[in-house]
């Protein structure tokens, strides 16, 4: 029988390497070309918080690693919530960016989902959802741990239609009924705080979330449930998520297909399959939190650079 081995730090060590390449080629596109220094300090402050916590990863128990992505979690999400959403009367979630895409305005949504969401993905996948989504940080508080396989059916296209009825209802709002949540005049708009309104729809939007998040958990004894069948921004993740350079990938000469690296999985994604395919895992669903290099008793797996783009979803 094989014995059990431990990924070292190197099996780690292209995850925070590329966030910190992604937010340090932000950092200087906004103080170049754009001219802006003021959003540097938070770009770094992200970028440390996240590249340590995934770097400590291979140092810690299983309860540090939790702990590590939690901290980097609550550290942004909080900061961007209180900040941002709140102090700043920002709206972040995905209504907001709309309303400041169709007002023409370079505000706070249009950084956020611009770096996080839409263009970031390409260089470090969809690692937000993973160390700095400001909803995932209360449902993995949640004790529905166990993975479970993926529900089929109707109710993957929820988030589908979910996007489609967030764009209907903003540009009817916008363009139909000339109603914006954003201060659109220049002066108001480089002020940099928002409106009351805005802020309004940013608290309501998110008690929403969260209120359906953990309904859904619940229900389905699935922590990430939201995450999977509900959230709409997920489907601007899986666009961007096809071309990621930053990728698990795994030594199909070393796994066994034991499928601990799926249990461990909070995402469903069946990565043997990747492996034993001569594949990185390519799939848009997941998240690079990280957790299955861990999981494998061989150490297969490994974060990784490379080009390619992901074609199918195998999931559990």
């Amino acid at each position: 029988m094989t014995s059990p081995k431990k990924a070292g730090f190197g099996a780690y060590a292209f995850a925070p390497l590329m966030v910190i390449i992604g937010f340090g080629v932000v950092s200087l596109v906004f103080a170049f070309i754009l001219k802006e220094t003021s959003p540097i300090p938070v770009f770094v402050a992200f970028a440390v918080v996240m590249a340590v916590g995934m770097s400590l990863q291979s140092h810690l128990p299983p309860k540090g690693k939790m702990a590590a992505r939690l901290v980097s979690m609550f550290f942004i999400g909080l900061v961007l919530m209180v900040l941002a959403g709140i102090l700043g009367r920002s709206n972040l979630q995905i209504e907001g960016f709309f309303f400041y895409l169709y007002s023409g305005v370079f505000g706070g949504a249009i950084v956020h989902f611009g770096i996080a969401k839409i263009a970031g993905p390409i260089v470090f996948g969809r690692n937000w959802c993973g160390w700095g989504c400001w909803t995932a940080m209360i449902l993995d508080l949640l004790p529905y741990k166990k993975n479970l396989s993926r529900k089929k059916g109707p109710v993957s296209y929820i988030r589908y239609v979910l996007l489609f009825v967030t764009i209907l209802l903003t540009a009817t709002l916008f363009f139909g009924m000339k109603y914006t949540i954003i201060a659109t005049n220049p002066e108001a708009a480089e002020s940099g705080v928002g409106t009351i309104t805005e802020m309004l729809w940013f608290v309501v939007g998110n008690a929403v979330y969260y209120l359906a998040g953990i309904s859904l958990a619940i229900a389905l004894k699935d922590n990430r449930a939201f995450c999977k069948y509900v959230c709409p921004v997920s489907v601007l993740f899986k666009t961007a998520n096809r071309f990621s350079l930053l990728r698990i990938k795994g030594d199909r000469t070393r796994c066994t297909s034991c499928n601990s690296c799926v249990e461990a999985c909070p995402m469903d994604v069946n990565i043997p399959k990747y492996i034993h395919g001569n594949q990185r895992v390519a799939s848009t669903e997941c998240i690079l939190c990280l957790k299955c290099i861990p999981a494998c008793p061989l150490a297969a797996l490994k974060a990784s650079v490379g080009f390619d783009m992901a074609h199918k979803d195998y999931l559990r």
